[in-house]
This record gives structure tokens, sequence and C-alpha cells, in this order.
């Protein structure tokens, strides 16, 4: 697939110096609402998980956009704009998602840029929801976690990769957004050097320490503005261990743990339709800083519905 200017192709490990002038470039241009510089280092670190999931636009100049499904995003440099790649990237997308079996394709739309709008729609979008950041409000007194008795709560230790990448997949097998993990891209981020299993909390029953029910993930570190930030990555909870607190108690122990290692803003992504968990986060403390609008292009593909 190309556009007459450029080629059109999935990425590989030697585009992520492209991929990043991109976001570069547009961080710089477009002022997305709470996209940061360590978004982009972030992104750019997860690359060799997965290459083929983004593809990219190339020219004699070089990578001049992506189109990267998992991380809800389509970015032209704002200097080869107007020229076709953003649409022939959109086509991309969509066939790529299309043969993962997922349900739609997914983009996060600048509402405030009206050509962004314009463009969703051109090339078959709709829009259908939004990823909201949530942060603790200032002067919080978070209670510390009380898990049930019968629960214990461990580290990754030598817990089998496997067996965690099946924990993640599991209790994210019914979001309103298709998520999951792959052993091969949760393997990436272990490897990273900012990566801290201390910021992993496993909760097994007491007796069965390796049956694994839920989990928590947190990631701290500086912001753009120098201050540490704690950001909680997932909080899962299996659907049958559901109804007992859990999603509570792993909520308390992420904000301790960010809080423990000096973070002064704690922050985390919910979708708008999770009902279930925005109802704990406002509860203790977390009110909508940011909104993220997410549009769609459906596939035909059903997105499974379980009880």
């Amino acid at each position: 697939m190309s556009t007459p200017d450029a080629v059109i192709r999935p990425a590989r490990l030697d585009d992520a110096a492209g991929i990043r002038q991109v976001m570069e470039a547009s961080l710089e241009l477009d002022a997305l609402p709470g996209f940061t510089r360590r978004d982009i280092d972030r992104a750019v670190a997860r690359l060799p998980a997965d290459p083929a999931g983004v593809i990219v636009a190339e020219t004699g100049a070089g990578i001049v956009g992506h189109v990267w499904p998992r991380h809800d995003d389509l970015t032209v440099h704002p200097e080869h704009r107007r020229l076709g790649h953003g649409r022939a990237l959109a086509e991309a997308g969509y066939e790529l998602v299309r043969a993962q079996g997922l349900p739609w394709l997914q983009l996060y739309v600048p509402e405030h840029i009206p050509a962004a709008v314009a463009f969703a729609r051109s090339v078959g979008l709709h829009r259908h929801s939004s990823l909201w950041v949530f942060r603790l409000r200032d002067g919080v007194a978070e209670p510390e976690p009380a898990f049930p008795s019968d629960l214990r709560v461990h580290g990754l230790g030598d817990i089998a990769l496997e067996t965690y990448v099946e924990l993640l997949n599991d209790t994210f097998a019914d979001h309103p957004s298709p998520v999951s993990w792959t052993t091969a891209a949760v393997e990436t981020v272990h490897a990273l050097p900012d990566f801290d299993p201390a910021g992993v909390l496993l909760v097994s029953p007491r007796n069965e320490p390796e049956r694994l029910v839920a989990f928590a993930r947190v990631e701290i570190g500086p912001g753009d503005d120098g201050d540490i930030e704690g950001w909680i990555e997932h909080i899962g909870v299996r659907r049958a261990w559901r109804g007992r607190g859990l999603g509570r108690e792993l909520l308390r122990w992420a904000v301790a743990r960010c809080r423990a290692k000096g973070a002064v803003r704690v922050e985390l992504a919910v979708e708008a339709r999770n009902e279930r968990a925005l109802g704990i986060y406002r509860r203790d403390g977390f009110e909508p800083v940011i909104e993220w609008p997410h549009w769609i292009r459906e596939t035909g593909i059903p997105y499974p519905v379980l009880d």
C-alpha cells in the first residue's frame, strides 16, 4: 500500500527515531491535552515488543507518519499533512486490526482541532467514548489497604511470566475497549531499565499463592516539570472475585506506593464506559482532569460480551 509520495509499511525496530520525531513535532504544534515527552519515551521504548503492530508512512524524507492502534494513535508530521498520508495510514490501521480479529479501529481524536474531527469523519470514524485521566485530589487522606484475611498479597517473585500474562488478559477480557497483552510484550516492558518489579502487587488465595486472582501495577518517575509522578497503570480483578472490595484495596495500595516513592501527583486513566471503576475512583478522591475522545470504525467482528 502506498500514496503517490509515501510507502505505507509495517514498522521496523530501526524506525524508532523517525516515529519519535513525528511524535515530538506533533507535541510541539498540536498541544494535545495531557500528552507529554514522558509518554513519547514510554511508547517508543515499547516498540520492540510488537513493531508489526505499528504502520508507518515513509518518504524520501524518512518516516512522516504512523498509525499505532494499540496506543489509539494516528499522527502525521505537521510538515507532511494534507498529502494523503493520514488517509492511507487510517486504512492500513483498519486492515491491521481486522486481521487481528478486533472489533474496531480506535483512535484518539483531539476535538479541539477542527481539522482532526473532519479527518476522522472522512475516514469512516465516529465518536464512541472517552478515556479520562483522573487525578487524586490534593490533601486526600487515602486509607491504608486492608485485604481480606483469606487472601495473600505478594510480588512477582518466581511467578511464571505466562501465568501473570494470563491474569492480565483474563481480568481485562470484558473491558469496554479491547485490551490484551502478549508474553513478548510484557517481557519487553519488564526488561526496560526503569521497570520496578516492586510496582506490581499480586493477590492470591492464602493457601494457593500461585493461583492469581487480582493485580495492580504502578509506574513512578519524573514528569516533564521535574516533579515525581505516580501513574496507576492497571488494576484488574478476575470476574469471580469481584464484589469483595479488591479493586478498592488495590487502588489504596497503589496510592500508598506512589506516595512512599515521593510522587506529588497520582493519576490513572479510565474508560468512560467502565462504570464500576469510575465509582471506585471517585469515592476514593480521584477526579477527572483530562478527556481523550475515542473514535472508532467497526470491522464487523463481534466484541465478546462476558457474564
